[in-house]
Parts: C-alpha cells; structure tokens; sequence
C-alpha cells in the first residue's frame, strides 16, 4: 500500500534549497539597507575653503577633513592651511572648524550685487 502522506526526495531537496537560498538572499538585502546608511555615515571628504581670516587679517585657503551625510557634513580637522609653510603644519586654535566663526567678519572687499 501506497501511502499518500509521502513526498518524493527531490521535491523535498528543491523545497529545503529554495528556502535556504530564501533566508540568504533576504539577509543580504538586510544587511545592504543597514550598513550603506552607517557606510555614507561614517564616510569623509576633503573640501577647500576660502575665506578671510580674522586672526592673520587676510583670506586663505584651507583644505578641512568632513565627517558625516552628504549634505550635512562638518568640519572635523584642519588638513592644511595657506597661512602656514609647510601649510600642512597648521600650528593655530583651529577655530575655523566652526562655520560660524568663518562667516562671523565681512569679507574684505565689498560684493558687488547685479540686479
């Protein structure tokens, strides 16, 4: 007698193959929607400013080291700076890591506006 309860082997192997490839496929998709934010988070850039600096009175150039989301980045470190020679050794307070402090003087010449 024949019992109908049973499953043929290869069915079973596909089924237990399926359902592995199933839970792989789905923690990877996981673990890219997890760890692309921490990625883009934890990511740095190099941007060059200039300004003028109030301590030395005159504009310079700096190159800042910035952390954090594209859009959103701040100033962590001072990479170098035009005032200094070498300008990597940049030998001051670093208060220009403050945005606020950079924009706290007006420039040195006056911007001309066209309406």
């Amino acid at each position: 007698m024949d019992w109908p309860g049973v499953w043929p082997v290869d069915e079973v192997r596909e089924a237990w193959v399926q359902g592995v490839s199933n839970v792989f496929s789905w923690g990877l998709i996981a673990a890219l929607l997890l760890l692309a934010p921490l990625l883009v988070l934890f990511s740095s850039a190099i941007r060059r400013r200039r300004f003028y600096c109030a301590q030395n009175g005159r504009e310079v150039e700096v190159e800042f080291e910035e952390h954090g989301l594209p859009g959103f980045r701040r100033a962590v470190a001072v990479r170098s700076c035009s005032v200094f020679d070498p300008p990597t050794a940049v030998e001051c307070g670093h208060r220009c890591l403050d945005s606020d402090f950079r924009r706290q003087w007006e420039p040195p010449l006056p911007v001309r506006r066209v309406p």
